[in-house]
């Protein structure tokens, strides 16, 4: 029995060869069609022939293929299809003219900061499809773990060995207030100055960050509750109707006047938050997220300067 050839015996130079003088019916035409000699050609199709253990043509006054030939050459014609789709594919990837964008961020990044970003990246690079998961900041290092998205954006959180990030911003931490409170007509208020005041809080992680840098600056400064909630834009709700205060990132200034807010720059100390983009470690990122990386870094640089 024939035993059956290899991958490895098998070449792709020999498929186009013989694809070619199936075409043009002789050694001579289809080596300029192929850009090669006509040794090279009838050489490439013995090759193949021993690999398959099978004549692929009858070598009389013409060339006509065998009937194993005949049997083959669909297979050969799809293998050379596949290849020339994927190359094809593989540079519209490169070119952005196809791909999938997967990105996770806290929810009020999401629709602010993030989105403004995204259309950008959308108005450059319509072909892209995107998907976006708005989340809790402490859910997005998990949802890029899990590969639900290729790319995270937020606050510093623990990452593990398995999630990377990068250093994308800075965001300044301003005081929110209702527009009726007395401290609404303030350009900038001091820590000192809101001892007695109730705060809305709205994540477990950024309470425990403002009081770590509290008590860093004065140990007696802390934060008394008015109320426990889990996103921002409620937090941003109840201070509007009087509920409390809140210390919130500066994107977060997009929603004032939804909710009649007043943003006020904090000193004494002045806080600033740190933000990454995340990625799963080890895994090379596809063109459109190495895209809007870019993007997302350009974005950050400008607000920095500006």
């Amino acid at each position: 029995m024939q035993p059956s050839p290899t991958l490895n015996a098998l070449s792709l130079r020999q498929m186009r060869a013989f694809a070619a003088v199936a075409r043009a019916g002789s050694f001579t035409a289809a080596a300029r069609q192929v850009n090669l000699t006509q040794s090279a050609v009838s050489m490439l199709v013995q090759q193949l022939e021993e690999a398959l253990g099978l004549p692929l043509f009858d070598r009389g006054q013409s060339v006509t293929l065998t009937e194993a030939g005949r049997q083959l050459l669909p297979l050969a014609r799809r293998i050379l299809d596949d290849l020339q789709q994927m190359a094809e594919g593989a540079s519209d990837l490169r070119s952005l003219r196809t791909g999938l964008l997967r990105v996770v961020a806290p929810q009020m990044l999401a629709c602010t900061w993030v989105a403004a970003v995204l259309g950008e990246f959308e108005a450059a690079h319509p072909e892209i499809g995107l998907r976006m998961a708005d989340a809790t900041a402490d859910a997005v290092v998990g949802t890029v773990r899990r590969g639900d998205a290729e790319l995270g954006v937020g606050p510093e959180r623990p990452t593990g060995e398995d999630v990377a990030r990068t250093f994308l911003m800075d965001v300044p931490i301003r005081l929110v207030c209702a527009a009726g409170h007395p401290l609404a007509g303030r350009k900038a208020v001091a820590w000192d100055e809101l001892r007695n005041e109730r705060w809305v809080l709205y994540s477990s992680e950024f309470n425990r960050h403002l009081e770590r840098h509290l008590h860093a600056h004065d140990a007696s400064l802390s934060l008394q509750t008015a109320a426990e909630v889990e996103y921002l834009t409620t937090a941003l709700a109840l201070v509007g109707v009087g509920t409390g205060l809140a210390a919130v990132p500066d994107y977060a200034r997009s929603f004032a006047d939804n909710f009649g807010l007043r943003f006020i720059e904090l000193r004494g100390p002045e806080m600033r938050r740190p933000y990454y983009i995340y990625q799963r470690r080890g895994l090379a990122l596809s063109p459109p997220a190495l895209a809007f990386v870019q993007l997302l870094q350009q974005r950050a640089a400008r607000a920095a300067a500006g």
